[in-house]
This record gives structure tokens, sequence and C-alpha cells, in this order.
């Protein structure tokens, strides 16, 4: 007998071996109630609590946990999973807490405990009751000693905060004694103390972007697998889908003849037997050759292949064929299915592979859809599990009558979302104002609908392994992005070797792995290198405020500003890095800069020249007055910002003047002590003046307009002949200038 669920206003927390975990009602739409772990069970798999789509196993395992607490930290968790988070908890300073929490911190909570019940396995402790304050404090203090994440401790310590807020419904021997960290007459004072004061506060994010080296070969694979080889791939996969169609599940009359009359073709036309060469067979093969050391078995016929391909049933064939085969002595088995697809994707104006093989096409599909989640996931900013949930039509195109062509896309949300009580609400909501993307997102939509039937743009079905799980969602999880990312990027090197573009070769990234996260940080980088990008950063991000002081994830009390520190340094050091491999090439420079800008140039060339920058680098770098170089290839300058003498910063000559650490490119003054400009400026100068040239000579121009060029074209002028008469070069002399 299943019962009820124990009513924490009634009784204290005791259920029974048989009781649910969690209410049948509280789970995800179409969960039976056999997925539903049971009290006794020593696996709680959560998942069904969550309601998105892109859901994975969230399991809590309980026979890890020491035997004398193990009960106690499963009725515990119990409570945790059914109770409102106690008010001593809502009323205290911690906004992030709330009555319902999202199913993955509570089990995250239920882990934090786990190691605490770990570490107190080698000491005489045989209830939770048992635990005292100088325990938890020895235990805080070690956890502060070790190399974890600031962040991580305080959610370790705050987890073992909740444990204890839960006393009033647990049973005697349940109940822990207030932490050290939460009683305001003890406070901390292990390693871990500062960490806890800053709870209130947050942090940063602090998910590394992805290294340009990195991210552009992969964007420039993702791209060319969307535009150039999608047609190739969809068109294979429709073939596969006829053949495998095409097989009855009964035997047809006449198939064996069917059969025969083929294999016959095949043997007076010289050609072989389709063969079956799956990626298993293939290693089961190889194994066999560092063995054996001798050749490789033949490969077994492709019986599903020449089924669907002669419409007989597979057992028809896994009957005959054999017996057949015996009459056609000279017939061989080839080594593998090839279909009939067109090959008319290119790379360097050849055709990107020879055939498309019949088991390779699940491998292209996935890969197809691979790329398109980079695209969606880089190009457009869109947080990971509202990217990995968005579904068919999901994009929309508007035509303004100017000509301006709006893609946008409209998808479900999850981050923020709350009822009225401030609670998650796990099924999410359809954000109310679109994405705005560029037109290879949407491209990006069109092929991966062209790919798939259903719902989901990302399907988890689309997989050799697809095992459905009605407590699970449909669509990839944030762990299978990771691997199908690194499938593709195997992939896509291979085919980089094959055509001899090693230069297109995507290499590890020095930060780790590459998750959807990062690309969402790595977008930031190259918005904001642009004039007036922390703005549009902003606004497509939806962050943005009047001063612009919102967090990246709309929770965070970080100034923007310091948020994008890392992405300021990367920008600044491609600067410098250019410059210096300018001036070494022998370009000058002129302006009052001049010898600020060779000496950073040169500083950087032999602090940080050759390989990759480290956070801390960067943060020197950052720090570094003498390289606050930026480049404002539109104004044909480069300012060698110093906020004191910067005519773009209202707040020069006065105490706050570093408030402002970056300048403002619209309002450079052509007078400002801090401009710099180079052989490279006067080129595009130059340019300009042609293409002034060729709307003056029109003749079609009203004359205020015509006289406004005219002016801008003298003005250009002057700046060219005052950079041929001052320039310089990057010699000793100048750098001391």
């Amino acid at each position: 007998m299943i019962h009820p669920l124990v009513q924490h206003d009634a009784v204290l927390v005791n259920p029974a071996p048989d009781t649910p975990v969690f209410a049948l009602d509280r789970a995800r739409p179409g969960t039976a109630a056999r997925d539903i772990p049971l009290f006794g069970d020593p696996t709680w798999n959560l998942a069904a609590l969550s309601h998105g789509e892109s859901t994975t196993n969230l399991s809590v395992v309980w026979d890890k946990e020491p035997t004398p607490l193990l009960l106690g930290l499963k009725r515990a968790g119990w409570a945790l999973l059914n109770l409102p988070t106690p008010q001593s908890l809502l009323t205290g300073s911690r906004a992030a807490t709330r009555e319902r929490p999202a199913v993955a911190t509570l089990r995250s909570v239920i882990r934090s405990w786990g190691y605490l019940a770990r570490w107190l396995g080698t000491r005489p402790i045989g209830s939770l009751a048992e635990i005292t304050p100088e325990l938890m404090e020895e235990y805080a203090t070690e956890r502060g000693s070790q190399e974890i994440d600031r962040r991580v401790l305080i959610h370790e310590l705050f987890s073992i905060t909740r444990l204890w807020a839960f006393a009033p419904f647990l049973l005697p021997e349940d109940r822990i004694p207030m932490p050290p960290w939460e009683n305001p007459e003890v406070g901390g004072t292990g390693a871990y103390a500062d960490g806890l004061r800053q709870w209130q506060r947050g942090g940063e994010n602090a998910t590394a972007p992805i290294h340009p080296s990195v991210m552009s070969p992969l964007l420039v694979w993702a791209l060319r697998t969307l535009t150039d080889l999608a047609p190739d791939i969809l068109e294979a996969r429709a073939e596969m889908r006829r053949i495998l169609n095409g097989a009855p599940r009964n035997a047809q009359p006449g198939g064996r003849d069917k059969l025969r009359a083929y294999l016959q073709h095949l043997d007076e036309t010289g050609q072989p037997v389709p063969g079956f060469n799956s990626l298993r067979v293939q290693t089961i093969r190889q194994a066999h050759m560092r063995r054996t050391n001798a050749a490789p078995p033949p490969l077994p016929n492709h019986n599903q292949y020449i089924a669907g391909l002669l419409g007989v049933s597979v057992s028809q064939v896994n009957q005959s064929i054999g017996t057949i085969m015996q009459a056609f002595p000279g017939l061989t088995t080839g080594d593998g299915a090839p279909l009939s697809t067109e090959i008319t994707g290119r790379i360097d104006g050849r055709p990107w592979r020879g055939v498309i093989d019949f088991e390779e096409v699940q491998d292209l599909s996935e890969h197809l859809m691979t790329a398109g989640l980079i695209v969606i996931a880089y190009l457009s900013g869109i947080r990971p599990q509202e990217v990995l949930q968005l579904e068919r039509s999901c994009c929309t195109t508007e035509h303004r009558p100017d000509g301006t062509v709006r893609h946008r896309i409209t998808g479900r949300h999850f981050k923020t979302v709350t009822d009225n009580r401030g609670n998650h609400i796990p099924q999410g909501a359809v954000r109310d104002h679109p994405w705005t993307v560029i037109a290879p997102v949407q491209q990006a939509v069109t092929a991966l609908e062209d790919l798939t039937d259903g719902r989901l743009l990302f399907p988890r079905s689309l997989s050799k392994c697809h095992k459905p799980r009605t407590y699970l969602g449909s669509a990839l999880t944030p762990a299978l992005a990771i691997a199908r990312i690194r499938r593709f990027t195997a992939w896509a090197n291979e085919l980089a070797r094959q055509h001899g573009r090693d230069h297109e070769l995507i290499l590890d990234d020095p930060e780790g792995t590459i998750t959807l996260r990062r690309f969402r940080r790595t977008i930031a980088w190259f918005i904001v290198r642009r004039p007036s990008g922390r703005i549009a950063l902003g606004i497509q991000y939806g962050h943005v405020t009047a001063s612009l002081a919102d967090g990246y994830g709309g929770r965070s009390t970080a100034d923007m500003l310091q948020l994008l520190d890392l992405e300021q340094a990367l920008a600044s050091a491609e600067t410098l890095a250019a410059a210096a491999e300018r001036l070494t090439a022998g370009e000058c420079v002129s302006g009052p800069a001049v010898g600020r800008y060779i000496a950073a140039a040169n500083e950087f060339q032999s602090t940080y020249a050759g390989g990759f920058l480290s956070k801390r680098q960067h943060k020197a770098l950052i720090a570094n007055p003498r390289l606050q170089v930026f480049d404002h290839p539109e104004s044909f300058l480069t300012c060698n910002y110093d906020p004191h003498t910067a005519l773009c910063n209202p707040a020069r000559g006065k105490g706050d003047a570093t408030a402002q650490r970056t300048p403002s490119h619209s309002r450079c003054h052509s007078a400002c002590p801090n401009i710099a400009r180079t052989d490279t400026h006067m080129d595009l100068a130059s340019t300009e003046i042609e293409r002034i040239n060729a709307e003056v000579s029109d003749g079609l121009l009203p004359h205020p307009i015509r006289r406004r060029l005219e002016q801008r074209r003298q003005t250009l002028a002057a700046l060219i002949e005052d950079h041929r008469q001052t320039r310089t070069t990057n010699t000793p002399e100048a750098a001391h200038a």
C-alpha cells in the first residue's frame, strides 16, 4: 500500500519505506506513478520534478552515505522536497532563497549533506543530533582550506543551514544545532568566514569565454556545415529513410526471387554486396587486427539496406542471402552501403567527400544538428536551456517597408520565471520579448526544421542510442550537447586535414571543455569591443538599465563594466598585438600620443607576446595604465586612454576621473592629447576620400550635403598631410618621446 504524504503540520517527518518521495501531481505531465521513487529506494531520481524538455537524470544515491546517518538524512531530504522552506530562511537577507526552490537546487543541497556525512564517517557519530557546532566549524574550516571555488563552499555551508532550519519538522534524533556561521554571537572564524560575508553580494559570472583561436574555426565549420554540406546530408537522410520505410515487416511474395535477381545483377556487373560498416563493426575489426596481427574478417552483409532497396522484409534477406550467394562464388561483400545521393557540397572547389554510406547518415545528421546548435547558441546569446528547448516555427522574419529584415526567435525561458510568491515555475514561460538574431541563425533554424519532424529543434530522439523515458524531457541535455560538440570538433578536424586546411583546425581550448554557457559568455566579447558595445550587449541580453549596473543573469549586483573586464582585456590584447606587428613591419605613427603608443606596443610585445594569456595576465593588462590602447578605425585613430587628460571624459582633472575606465568614442575630440594615428588609419582615410569624391561627382546631391562632404574631404586631407609631415617609426628615441 502507498501511504499518503506525511502532513508536516500533524506529525514529524517519518515516512514509511513505500511513501512516494514526492506527489504525482508535482511531476511533469505524462509521468507514471511507477516512475516516482519511494522513500525506501536506495536512489531517488528527481528528474520528473523538472518540467523542462532538456532534463537529465537528477539522481540522489543514498547508499553512499554512512549507515548511522543514512535514515536521518533521508528523512531530512524528504522534508526538503515536500515542505516549504522554513520561514526563518525566507525572512533573512538571502534573496535567492525561495519557498519552493528548483529541483536542481534541492538535489545540490542533499549532495552537500552527503559531503558532511562522509566527513563524519570517521568519527563516532550515531545520529544527526550528535553533530556539534564545533564539528561544523572544523568541517567548514577544512573545506575552506581546500582548493575549491569560494561560491561552492558558501552554497555547501548554506545547505547545512537548510538542514538546521528544518529541525522543527524533524524527529529529535535528526535535528542539528545552529551552525556557527548563523549564530550572531559566535560568527565564523575559520578560513570560510570571508566568503560567507560575501553571500549577499554574490559575484561576477566566472564562466570563461572560448578563446578566439578556438571559436573562430569552430564557427567556420558550423557555418560551412549549415550552408555547404547541409543539402547533401539532408538528401542522404531522406534517402536513408526511404530505404528504411521500403522494407515491410512481413514476408512478401516473390521476395526470394527479387533477392536472387539482385545478387545476380551485382555478380554480372562486378559490384560488391552492400556491407554493414558501422562504427561498432569497425571497432571489432580493428581489435581483431591488433590481437591477431592478421587481416580483419570480411564485413557482414547489410541486410536491412538490401531489404529496403528491394522492398522485401529483413527476415527474408536474413534467411536467404547466404544460400543464394553460394550460387555466385565471385560475389564479395563491399566496404559499405553507399547511397546514391549526389555530392554537391564543395570545399576549396572540390567535393567534400566521395559518397555517403548508409551507416554514416545518422552521425552526419547529428553533426548537422550540432552545427545548428553552435550557430544559434553563439550568435544569439540565448541561454542554454532556452536553446535546447526551441521549437519548430520559433523563428519569424519581418520584412519592413524600408527594406530592412528582422529575424526574431521566441522560446520558453526558465531562469527568472517565478510565481507571485517568488517560487520557481518548473515549466517556465514563453518569453515576452523575442531575441533579435542575424540571418545565419535563421538559416540554422530552417536547416534544423528540415532535419527533424517533431516539435523540438534539438530532440533527444535523433540519436542511435535514444531510450525514451516518460519522466525525462524530449530535448538534448546540456551534457549530451557537450558530447555532441566534442564529436563535431573531431569530425571537422578530420575534414580539415583531408582537405589540407590545417589553418582551420579546432584546437583544444585553454580553459577546458566547450559548454553552451561559454557560447553566451563569448559573444559578449565581440559585442562589447564595438562602439557602444556595452549598450548593445545589455539590449540583446535584456539586462541593461539606466546605470548599466544589472548583473549578467539579471540578479547579480556586480557592475556590468567589471563583468566585462575579461572581454575588454582580450580586445586590448588584440589591438596591442596588431600594433606591435605593424610597427615591427615598419609602420609609421603620428599624433600627440605617438610615444605612448609605441611604448605600449613594445611593452606588450616583450611581456605578453606568444601563447595564451592567463586570467591573471588579463587582469594585469587591464590594470596597467600604460597599456590602455583602444583602436577606433571609424575615426581614423587609436586612443591611448588617460582618464585625467581625455577630452571625452567629463570628470578629467577631478578626483573621480578614473571612474570612466574606457574612452567614449561618441565624444572623441580631434584636439585630445591621447590620439595616435598610423599609416593604416591614413589608408582608411584615403579610401574615405575616394568614396566622397565619387559621391560628390555624381552631381545629384543637394548643395548643403555636397558642401558638408567637401568640408569632410578637406579635413581628412589635412589629417593625411599632417601625418606625412610628422610621422615617426618604432625607434628608441620615439619610444621615449
